[in-house]
């Protein structure tokens, strides 16, 4: 009987310690996935300042221990007016999109691929650090969540507030029609 005791506890802390493991390789590549993003952060002259990623780990999940959503933001010092603040959100959301689906690395541990865009939460907080974003035709703001993308404001109050939203696909046509202008 002590024999199956000492058995049953191994089991249960071998399942424990496998368990957190394969949670930490997914997570950790996963984030320094989104770290490792200097090259595109100079290009684009933008700051990381948040990033993460939702595994949805939950019992209720039916697959778990998968990578479902990267989160990222991003901080520029430029001041745009929406039509350029669309131009370089896409622009950036579709560079991500296809370094996530071509990183053998990350593929393996994704919930779905190819990844798209309702799984990538994409920020850009625009500040020069003078409050020009007062100006109300100057954003402070733009990201997209879901299959959505919103531009922010941020009124004399200091309050926010979304002055345009549109669906992904909208926004993607617009910009790919001023290209082809």
């Amino acid at each position: 009987m002590k024999i199956k005791f000492i058995y049953l506890i191994m089991f249960f802390i071998l399942g424990i310690v496998s368990v957190n493991f394969g949670f930490s390789d997914y997570y950790s590549r996963g984030i320094d996935f989104l770290k490792n993003s200097e090259k595109f952060q100079k290009k684009n002259n933008l700051i990381l300042s948040g990033y993460g990623i939702n595994t949805n780990r939950t019992i209720e999940t039916p697959i778990r221990n998968s990578i479902h959503q990267f989160d990222i933001m991003f901080n520029s010092k430029e001041q745009l007016q929406l039509k350029d603040a669309r131009r370089r959100l896409i622009e950036c959301i579709e560079f991500f999109l296809q370094e996530i689906n071509n990183c053998r690395e990350i593929r393996k541990y994704l919930n779905e691929y190819p990844f798209n865009y309702k799984g990538l939460n994409f920020s850009i907080a625009f500040d020069d650090g003078i409050n020009n974003s007062l100006k109300s035709h100057l954003l402070s703001m733009c990201y997209s969540k879901g299959d959505k993308l919103y531009y922010v404001i941020c009124n004399s109050d200091n309050s926010f507030e979304v002055i345009h939203e549109e669906t992904y696909e909208e926004a993607l046509k617009i910009v790919e029609s001023e290209k082809n202008n």
